[in-house]
């Protein structure tokens, strides 16, 4: 089994001290897992796996994350971690017992302290030995413990909950439990040049490659910056009816901007869902609902 292991300062070949170490996927690197860190103590090392194990192994029929492959790191760094070891989920992996895994995490990561989430568990259910891994810890000589939940409106915080306040336009709530915007980062591009002629010219961000969740379809109240930009706009997430179109598009209008973003990497928070996606029966028509999504933002900012 192969690490890469980083730190702040870059990919590391080896762990030069002890370490505290927790294992698990960490999707989005919610309040949840940020309280799991602050509970560590000592050099913090973050195992991560780079797929779902539910995807790996069947259980899930589409794999879509909550952060994307930098930002992941970035946020464990930011949450605590001084080392992030990043293992790729395999089938050969998944076949490994908890044990097992333990012994590597010990011997390769230099781990004297094992946390684990307050309901996690790891290692291959056929061969699930997972309840012989505090023997395993006094036999090796590292400490086993247990973290606690991180609730929000008295339910514990999980990132297949955050998914579904996505699923669902939530996108205050997704903030909440994030302790953060959701975002999603992408190139502006050259679009169809429809919003420029009502009037209200859009920036057509590019989303191929991500592997982030798109919210639900609708009209966002967003934020947006990058490459030393920082404006407020709306954005429509989704198709665009109006025009006959049905793949998922991001476009935003910025508010009291004027200039060429073409080119841009930006990145584009989501703050609150204005409406809903609908076709309208003409161009006249479109304008005033866009007014009228202006005047609502404004009022919501207020």
């Amino acid at each position: 089994m192969m690490f890469e292991i980083y730190s702040r300062a870059g990919r590391v070949e080896h762990i030069p001290e002890e370490t505290s170490v927790t294992v698990g996927v960490f999707d989005g690197v919610h309040l949840g897992h940020q309280q799991l860190l602050s509970q560590m103590d000592g050099a913090r090392l973050v195992v991560t796996l780079t797929a779902h194990p539910s995807f790996v192994l069947g259980r899930r029929q589409s794999e879509y994350w909550l952060d994307d492959p930098e930002e992941h790191l970035r946020l464990l760094f930011e949450a605590g971690a001084k080392y992030v070891a990043v293992l790729p989920f395999t089938q050969e992996v998944a076949q490994m017992t908890a044990c097992e895994t333990a012994r590597l995490l010990y011997g390769r990561l230099n781990m004297r302290k094992l946390l684990l989430g307050y309901d996690s568990r790891f290692g291959s259910k056929d061969h699930d030995d997972f309840d012989s891994l505090p023997q395993l810890a006094a036999g090796l000589g590292f400490t086993l413990q247990r973290g606690t939940p991180f609730t929000v409106d008295g339910e514990p915080i999980s990132s297949s909950r955050i998914r579904q306040t996505l699923l669902e336009g939530r996108v205050e709530d997704t903030a909440a439990l994030l302790g953060r915007n959701y975002s999603l980062d992408g190139t502006v591009q050259h679009g169809r040049g429809v919003g420029h002629t009502l009037g209200f010219p859009t920036a057509n961000i590019c989303l191929s490659g991500t592997r982030k969740m798109l919210p639900a379809h609708g009209v966002y109240a967003v934020c947006v910056s990058g490459d030393g930009l920082q404006a407020r706009g709306i954005a429509n997430m989704g198709a665009a009816p109006t025009f006959g179109i049905d793949k998922p598009l991001l476009e935003v209008h910025l508010i009291d901007f004027d200039g060429d973003l073409y080119g841009r990497h930006t990145t584009v928070e989501f703050l609150h869902k204005l409406r809903d996606i609908r076709r309208f029966d003409s161009s006249e028509e479109l304008q005033r609902q866009i007014q009228k999504d202006l005047d609502e933002f404004r009022s919501y900012e207020l």
